[in-house]
């Protein structure tokens, strides 16, 4: 895929090729045993560098994505806001689009955690969609701004296939995955078109929740009026 990087292609290339002294070249230096055989121990410390500069990115990454957006950030600012050279940037990700992913795509794991916690032994709709909401608040209050940008439109950034799912695709197909469980033991409407519903839950609780925080509304009264909104709208009547 390609976006908007500042970057030229003729420069990334070259900067993938040298990276850093400490990880593109860390084989050479002293990955080598006898014979010219990669230790494994020195391999298992060039692969702890590796991981280690991919997390100081990811959570550059995350740092900027939310504080300013996916366009005015580039991919040199996670660079120095991570610690790293900028080659090293793209020796995890391809682009800035990958890199955003990636980010995405990890808010996404950590909220599916937090939700799988919350839903064991449920099994009302109203039951579902109050621990979807209780959830979703207390991801919000820990990783402020996190989900909010998670959430962003990939299509809005880029019009090619980017070969995975966004975070809101996947919690909408998540969203109706319950809501045919639900509709198989009487607590959804049989009439319901479950696949348009998650997509419309998902957009509601992004935008509901904006505004929720946006005007300081009670956090107990926003959770009340959700569920009740989405249950009378779903439930048998």
């Amino acid at each position: 895929m390609m976006t908007e990087d500042s970057d030229s292609g003729t420069e990334t290339a070259a900067q993938t090729a040298v990276l850093d002294s400490t990880e593109g070249s860390a084989t050479d230096a002293g990955a080598r045993g006898e014979g010219g055989d990669v230790s494994e121990g020195a391999a298992r410390g060039v692969s702890r560098r590796k991981q280690e500069s991919r997390r100081k990115l990811m959570a550059a990454a995350r740092k900027l994505f939310v504080e300013r957006g996916y366009h005015d950030t580039r991919p040199q600012d996670i660079s120095r806001e991570a610690g790293v050279g900028h080659g090293t940037f793209y020796l995890h990700f391809e682009d800035k689009l990958d890199c955003f992913i990636a980010f995405a795509d990890e808010a996404a794991k950590e909220l599916d955690e937090v939700l799988q916690s919350h839903l064991q032994g449920k099994g009302t709709l109203e039951e579902v969609v109050r621990e979807v909401m209780l959830a979703t608040v207390e991801y919000s209050a820990v990783n402020p701004g996190v989900l909010a940008s998670a959430l962003t439109d990939v299509s809005v950034l880029w019009k090619g296939d980017v070969g995975r799912k966004a975070p809101a695709t996947r919690w909408a197909e998540g969203w109706t995955l319950i809501l045919d469980q639900l509709k198989d033991v009487g607590q959804v409407s049989p009439d319901i078109d479950t696949r348009l519903a998650g997509y419309l839950i998902v957009g509601a609780i992004k935008q509901g929740g904006a505004y929720a925080q946006r005007d300081h509304l009670d956090l107990h009264v926003y959770i009340d009026s959700v569920t009740q909104l989405f249950v009378r709208a779903l439930k048998i009547q």
